[in-house]
């Protein structure tokens, strides 16, 4: 969540606590390097959902539908870490005051905070439609064939985006107010200081984490006990390969969703239950810098989960890494036949070269004169 203070001040020259320096020096140096880690997230986790989204739209894994919803959480996740996760490093290291990105005008302040709850929401919901979709496809045997299709993929996800983006568009008009300074004071308004914190922290803590953790943990667990009791039977009847090579793929998928959803909640809530029930409290009694080092803390574990799919992916999926290194040999191979290429071009045309130059010095100095005035 965004580190949202009307008062900015330094991270290190804290007026008025009560603490010993070497206290708010240890803290300070914990939010500085929280800060980097920010940034070093954005970095690499747009890397790594660049990477999956590229893996994942291959031949052999786009033709599944749990593929589709995962490319929709990738561009989401790569969406989340531009928002209050990159404003924790532009706090603490590039801003002069200590103030936030949406600070800065009234526009960044309803763009940033909207794009931020729209996608974080969306990637959650599209995370529990994955699930749902497997549940139903076990619970239900004709899901498949009839809503479950792969071409019913993207209205799913066209009316879980309209949906998304519909309950959070309230924050494009009433977020924040204008100051006389040219600049903003973002997630409130001027007749409404809880506008967002924590009123619509609430139902974003709903639509965010409490809603998509009942259908994960229901649908999961579900999952796994058909899981199991499917590889016992199977193991008792002993499968013929092909049955054995579906079977496997279909564990794949499960392991790897069942890891995505659990870090999913397990990396989100807390931060989630700070800034609903704790913020305020914290606010009142505790030392401003304890106060960012907590907050900040809490932002860095709720969007690593964000940042870190692609390596949860290779993780638990043969099948991805697999894909992955047949992208890479690709390249390599174009890349190689690209210089080869080339080589036998520059080759080509130096034995042409030469070739000119030698019929220039075997040739009568008649022929010679008629070639230079030519």
């Amino acid at each position: 969540m965004a580190l949202n203070f009307t008062v900015p001040i330094p991270i290190v020259n804290v007026k008025n606590e009560t603490l010993v320096r070497p206290e708010i020096l240890r803290r300070s140096f914990v939010i500085h390097y929280l800060s980097i880690y920010a940034l070093l997230l954005t970095i690499f986790g747009t890397i790594g959902n660049v990477l999956t989204i590229v893996v994942l739209f291959r031949r052999h894994l786009r033709r599944f539908v749990t593929v589709r919803y995962l490319i929709a959480v990738s561009i989401c996740d790569i969406i989340s870490l531009y928002g209050w996760n990159l404003n924790n490093f532009y706090k603490f290291n590039i801003s002069r005051v200590g103030g936030n990105i949406e600070d800065l005008s009234l526009v960044h302040c309803r763009l940033i905070s909207f794009m931020t709850f729209v996608a974080l929401q969306l990637s959650s919901w599209c995370l529990s439609a994955v699930s749902l979709d497997r549940c139903l496809s076990l619970y239900w045997l004709q899901w498949k064939q009839s809503y479950g299709r792969i071409r019913y993929t993207k209205y799913y996800l066209i009316f879980l985006t309209l949906t998304c983006l519909t309950v959070n568009s309230h924050i494009l008009f009433l977020n924040g107010y204008s100051t006389s300074s040219n600049g903003a004071v973002c997630y409130r308004t001027r007749t409404n200081y809880h506008y967002i914190y924590p009123q619509w922290e609430r139902v974003h803590l709903v639509l965010y984490n409490l809603c998509p953790f009942a259908i994960m943990c229901i649908c999961n667990t579900y999952i796994i006990y058909v899981t199991v009791k499917s590889s016992r039977s199977h193991n008792l009847g002993g499968p013929n390969r092909n049955n054995r090579k579906s079977l496997e793929r279909y564990r794949q998928f499960t392991a790897l969703l069942i890891i995505v959803t659990f870090a999913f909640v397990i990396l989100t809530l807390p931060a989630c239950i700070y800034f609903v029930f704790f913020r305020n409290d914290f606010a009142l009694t505790t030392q401003r810098n304890y106060r960012y080092m907590i907050q900040i803390f809490l932002n860095s574990i709720q969007f690593t989960c964000h940042g870190i799919n692609f390596f949860l992916y290779c993780f638990s999926a043969s099948s991805f890494r697999h894909e992955l290194y047949g992208m890479f040999r690709e390249l390599v191979y174009h890349c190689r036949c690209k210089c080869g290429w080339l080589h036998l071009n520059d080759r080509q045309n130096i034995h042409m070269r030469r070739y000119k130059h030698g019929n220039h010095t075997n040739a009568s100095p008649l022929e010679r004169q008629r070639t230079c005035h030519a």
